[in-house]
């Protein structure tokens, strides 16, 4: 029997000026927003809405992103479309690619890559993926997932600040919705770096959950250059003393 090839879904999308911050593109957490939004259309169109998918007792949560981004990015105003697909998934774990690409398909903006895991939204504990959860993708299973890259350890803090967790920061799964973090590692390199630099990789590692009313740290790196010359940032977000989430980010000059 010849097995399914994994479905891809697409769909259009209009940026809109709230997307984007002052450089007129969109930021990283609405990049990231986007990704999410796709994902949860595709499982609407295979009726796999949240719904559904909490019936089982539990709902995604991402742990860990690697992904590219062009030095060309969509403008307030285009046009783009947004598209997604399951990589592999295994008892535990799913992996989803996402991308971004111009409306004429000339230029590829983002491809992402996300590893998910199905928790109790109980207990906040790993749950074996449901199988009716999983199976409507074709994603193809394998014992072993191909590895995201880590983040880099950060040896010495340049930059830091401190940030409450607010209401609005927590999403339906009542934990702080993913692409808040992007927001709070970015913003302590000041503006001046954030609007001479753009994006050109990045690595991001949920560690722990974050929850509202909790105050987060923010630390940096200063830039250094990689083992190819790359102007790269190491950052965490840090709660009470631990460490609740990991990103290395490379550059454009």
């Amino acid at each position: 029997m010849a097995l399914k090839a994994p479905l891809a879904y697409e769909t259009k999308h209009h940026l809109s000026y709230y997307e984007c911050d002052a450089t007129g593109h969109p930021s990283l957490s609405m990049l990231i927003s986007m990704a999410v939004q796709v994902s949860e259309e595709h499982g609407n169109s295979l009726g796999l809405d949240t719904a559904a998918i909490q019936s089982y007792g539990g709902g995604w949560v991402i742990t860990s992103y690697e992904g590219s981004f062009a030095a060309q990015q969509p403008i307030n105003g285009e046009e783009v479309i947004l598209g997604t697909r399951a990589i592999a998934n295994n008892r535990f774990f799913a992996l989803r690619e996402f991308w971004i690409q111009s409306a004429d398909r000339q230029v590829e903006y983002v491809r992402l890559t996300g590893l998910f895991v199905y928790m109790n939204l109980q207990t906040r504990h790993l749950m074996s993926i449901p199988q009716a959860v999983i199976e409507p993708y074709h994603g193809p299973e394998k014992k072993r997932l191909p590895r995201l890259a880590k983040a880099r350890e950060l040896k010495d803090v340049r930059f830091k600040n401190d940030y409450h967790v607010r209401f609005f920061d927590i999403d339906s799964n009542h934990h702080v919705n993913n692409a808040r973090y992007f927001d709070w590692m970015q913003d302590p390199l000041g503006a001046e770096f954030l609007t001479r630099h753009q994006l050109k990789h990045m690595t991001m590692r949920y560690e722990k959950e974050v929850r509202y009313g909790q105050t987060v740290t923010s630390e940096i790196s200063s830039p250094y250059r990689n083992e190819n010359g790359e102007l790269t940032t190491d950052h965490r977000i840090v709660v009470d003393g631990q460490l609740a989430a990991a990103s290395t980010m490379i550059w454009y000059e």
